[in-house]
């Protein structure tokens, strides 16, 4: 897959690179994945379960920063010319954002009561991470598929954009149960906080969606 992936690059210059974005859009999908799992732990009041998707959640987002940061260095030292190089700097710095807002979701959701949060609030955040699941699944998808199938990429790429305003939908549930619930045992900073959890969701959408910007940007002008 890694072969294939940006087969515009000069194959000797880019395989290694290359390889470094399989494995970094790995690490973001199971990072989307375990923040997922921890919702799922946290609805149901199982703290301990809860706390080990989070550490994975980290695990797989501070791996993915130390990809990035090896990718930017290897690309620093490529012999790649300047566009390509942009491209492969460009997409990788987006998908990074899908790792670090899953993370930070992650962050406030360990300290917000979140099994005493109404069910149906817990169904909507639940909700979000499945569309965020399908969304980054799409993403990487489409990335595998740019160098082979320029015009699927863009198809593909066009999903992303309807998974992301699919999001929006169930962002704007989870805001109303939010407005409109009771919610008992949350303290106000509690309450503030479960507000910027449902926001850290989101943007997991809006980067994947920005990414998919890029990869359509890339699609066109190879195609």
């Amino acid at each position: 897959m890694a072969r294939r992936l940006f087969g515009f690059f000069a194959p000797k210059r880019g395989e290694k690179i290359l390889k470094m974005v399989e494995e970094h859009l790995e690490l973001t999908k199971k990072a989307v994945s375990d923040l997922y799992m921890m919702v799922d732990a946290a609805s149901r009041g199982e703290s301990a379960d809860s706390r080990a998707f989070f550490e994975s959640l980290s695990q797989m987002e501070m791996k993915a920063d130390v990809l990035r940061r090896e990718m930017v260095e290897e690309l620093t030292k490529s012999e790649m010319f300047p566009e390509e190089r942009d491209d492969l700097m460009e997409l990788v710095r987006a998908v990074d954002w899908v790792a670090d807002w899953s993370r930070e979701g992650g962050r406030i959701l360990a300290i917000i009561p979140f099994d005493k949060a109404p069910g149906e609030m817990k169904a909507a955040a639940q909700n979000m991470c499945k569309a965020n699941i399908n969304c980054v699944s799409v993403l990487a998808k489409c990335v595998n598929i740019l160098s082979s199938d320029p015009r699927e990429a863009v198809s593909l790429a066009n999903q992303v954009e309807m998974l992301e305003e699919e999001m929006d939908e169930l962002y704007g549930i989870a805001r109303k149960h939010l407005a409109t619930l009771e919610f008992e045992g949350f303290t106000t900073g509690s309450l503030i906080l479960l507000n910027m959890f449902l926001d850290a969701l989101e943007t997991v959408a809006d980067w994947c969606e920005n990414t998919a910007d890029i990869v359509r940007a890339v699609a066109v002008r190879i195609h």
